[in-house]
């Protein structure tokens, strides 16, 4: 699993995202669908997303989240069997 690039999905324009207290926060779904993964498990608060200008279109409130915790909430791929044997015999050599 390769680490999210803030900078890239800052550019990217499928990419729904918002700026709020100084930080930028990513519509969680959006962010799903661009990296094709399950982010169900992301800690998220509730934001609004649209400008003031779209309010008589109506702002859309959805799930957003920071990048950390993206990072946090994403469901970890399970070891292959010779990785876990890598593994192990690291941390038996690190005893």
């Amino acid at each position: 699993m390769l680490k999210i690039d803030k900078e890239k999905l800052l550019n990217e324009q499928t990419v729904n995202k918002v700026q709020f207290n100084n930080e930028w926060y990513f519509d969680v779904d959006s962010v799903a669908s661009h990296l094709k993964e399950d982010l169900s498990e992301v800690e998220s608060i509730t934001l609004p997303f649209g400008s003031d200008s779209e309010v008589s279109n109506g702002v859309s409130y959805k799930k957003a989240a920071t990048i950390e915790n993206i990072e946090k909430g994403r469901k970890q791929e399970p070891l292959s069997e010779f990785n876990k044997a890598l593994l192990k015999a690291k941390n038996f050599k690190d005893r």
